[in-house]
C-alpha cells in the first residue's frame, strides 16, 4: 500500500444521483476533480492504490460512514486526509461521534453548496509526503 499514488482528485461515495450532480458541480466550480462511487466497497478498493486530497462520505451508502471514517483514520497513508460527512441527521450525537472518529468537516444534508465550497477551499494545498 505504500505505493499508493498521490492524487489530486476528491473521492465521493454517494448513492445519490441528485447529490452527486450537486457534489460535482461544486468541485469543478472550485476546480476539483471528483472520483465518484456509489458503494464503499468500490471506494475502498480505489483507495488501496491511491490517496486522494479528500474524501466525502454520503450517510445514504450501505456502510456506515462513521465506521468507514475510523478505518480510514487508523491507515497511516490516509490519516491525514480530510473527510467530510454528510448526514442527514446531524444532531449532537451524530457531531460527536464525528469527532470521535476524527471526521474534519460535517455538513448537514440537504446540502448547502456555499459551506460545501468554502470546505473545498479550506483543504490543504498539497498532500503530506509519507
Amino acid at each position: 500500500m505504500s505505493g499508493a499514488l498521490q492524487s489530486d482528485k476528491i473521492l465521493v461515495v454517494t448513492s445519490s444521483p441528485a447529490l452527486r450532480a450537486l457534489l460535482e458541480l461544486s468541485l469543478e466550480e472550485q476546480g476539483f476533480e471528483g472520483q465518484f462511487y456509489e458503494k464503499a466497497q468500490q471506494a475502498l478498493e480505489f483507495l488501496k492504490a491511491h490517496t486522494p486530497r479528500a474524501i466525502v462520505l454520503d450517510d445514504a451508502i450501505e456502510i456506515d460512514p462513521f465506521s468507514i471514517a475510523s478505518r480510514l483514520k487508523m491507515s497511516r497513508r490516509l490519516r491525514e486526509v480530510p473527510v467530510v460527512l454528510l448526514l442527514s441527521d446531524s444532531d449532537e450525537r451524530a457531531k460527536l461521534t464525528a469527532e470521535f472518529v476524527r471526521v474534519e468537516h460535517v455538513l448537514s444534508k440537504p446540502l448547502d453548496r456555499k459551506a460545501f465550497s468554502s470546505v473545498l477551499r479550506r483543504l490543504p494545498q498539497q498532500q503530506p509526503s509519507l
